[in-house]
């Protein structure tokens, strides 16, 4: 990556993040401190790469801004999680979406091959699975 610096509405287009998302993060201080010419802030390698790893974690809905705020600012807040503890807890979540995400996907599989030709009413085994479902859903009012 060269020196090159970009401006606020370079970087917005770049990324897809309104300007105000942008400046938003700055007073946040989730950016390091980055050159001005003039009232033009200028992102150069470092902003951008943190910039990256925002979008990784908070715009893909893995961590939260509070989180990701832990886990990249030099000097965390008394009241927020340690970095650990963010990684830790993000790490499980992710497994458990992960896991969401197959069941899914084993459903729209099955779906899809299954030789019913309405698989929800006529198919046994995903009749099964659905009313296991609706059970756990419904086990969990009960608490």
């Amino acid at each position: 990556m060269t020196d090159e610096r970009y401006s606020i509405s370079q970087v917005s287009r770049c990324f897809g993040v309104p300007i105000s998302t942008l400046r938003y993060y700055d007073e946040l201080g989730l950016l390091p401190s980055a050159g001005r010419k003039g009232n033009v802030r200028l992102y150069g390698p470092a902003e951008l790469r943190r910039l990256a790893l925002i979008q990784r974690l908070h715009h893909r809905g893995l961590v939260s801004l509070a989180d990701t705020a832990a886990l990249i600012c030099e000097a965390p807040a008394d009241d927020r999680p340690t970095g650990r503890e963010v990684l830790e807890a993000s790490i499980e979540t992710i497994r458990g979406r992960v896991e969401d995400l197959r069941a899914a996907q084993h459903l729209l599989e099955h779906m899809l091959t299954c030789p019913r030709a309405d698989p929800v009413r006529d198919c046994t085994e995903l009749r099964v699975e659905l009313d296991q479902a609706v059970e756990d859903g419904l086990g969990a009012l009960d608490v």
